[in-house]
């Protein structure tokens, strides 16, 4: 990254668009930037996966772990306990940077790139029973672009799991169904006005997408994440209650511990540290 694209002050957004445009199969479709991609996982679905994060979320959790996932833009993030200042003037380049205190968020990866990464690790997956996680950020809000790339890693012989909020259209659940062999939906609080004071938006949508994947018998498990003072207690249990409800069984949701290990990206960042306490 050159002097030009990085300002001093932290949290500054480069001067690119909020996502690029492209077309496949003659449709314009939104594409987003990447985040990263992490390997060997063994949280995001069964078996030994690579996981890839994409970078744009309509959702605002209060709580959120990842921040940079949430805007749409590239972002840069100054970590303020590693910056020692250097005498002969910062490098402005996250890969030269003596103390790692500079890291760069979002970067432009193709559909391509991103199955040949992904056919690196195969023998892992037929080893394990693992393959592919699309996480975020939030794949479905560049829905078009997820179903078409996880068609091309279906066509590779790959198992593709989706980590989402459901906060999506319909239709992006009709286009996903296909090619997801497994979900992973968050369910972020019962109580709807708890989920719009938390999360910045309602949880219909999400509700009757979740109804849709169970009567569309999708092999899915269901995350709880329990805030301390926000969507614990009643909320969780309502969350359960809810789930049995429409067919989740027990076994299919995890009860997800919270923590606040990502202050410092908010700091780093230059956002507003929203992030509840560990404890009330």
């Amino acid at each position: 990254m050159n002097r030009r694209a990085f300002c001093m002050g932290a949290g500054v957004v480069a001067a690119m668009p909020f996502y690029s445009w492209a077309k496949v199969g003659g449709r314009p479709m939104k594409v987003p930037l990447m985040l990263d991609t992490k390997r060997m996982s063994i949280h995001d679905g069964p078996g030994i996966r690579t996981t890839f994060f994409v970078k744009g979320c309509p959702l605002k959790c209060i709580w959120c772990h990842n921040p940079e996932s949430i805007s749409t833009k590239p972002q840069w993030a100054r970590f303020q306990h590693l910056c020692r200042k250097c005498p002969k003037g910062c490098t402005m380049d996250e890969a030269t940077c003596p103390t790692r205190a500079l890291k760069h968020y979002g970067t432009e990866m193709s559909m391509d790139e991103i199955v040949a990464k992904a056919l690196e690790d195969k023998p892992f997956y037929e080893a394990s029973g693992g393959g592919v996680t699309l996480s975020g950020g939030e794949p479905l809000f560049f829905w078009e672009w997820t179903a078409e790339l996880f068609k091309r890693l279906k066509a590779a012989g790959l198992h593709t799991s989706l980590d989402t909020s459901l906060y999506a259209p319909p239709a992006a659940i009709e286009a996903m169904l296909p090619v997801v062999d497994m979900w992973l939906p968050d369910y972020k609080a019962d109580d709807d006005a708890l989920h719009r004071k938390y999360t910045g938006v309602p949880n219909k949508l999400i509700k009757a997408n979740l109804e849709s994947l169970v009567a569309a018998k999708a092999k899915l498990e269901v995350r709880c994440l329990v805030v301390p003072g926000c969507t614990d207690g009643e909320d969780i249990r309502s969350r359960h209650r809810y789930l049995n409800s429409i067919g989740i069984t027990d076994n299919r949701i995890v009860d997800l511990e919270y923590h606040d290990y990502a202050r410092s990206k908010y700091l780093a960042l230059g956002l507003e540290d929203t992030m509840p306490p560990m404890s009330k």
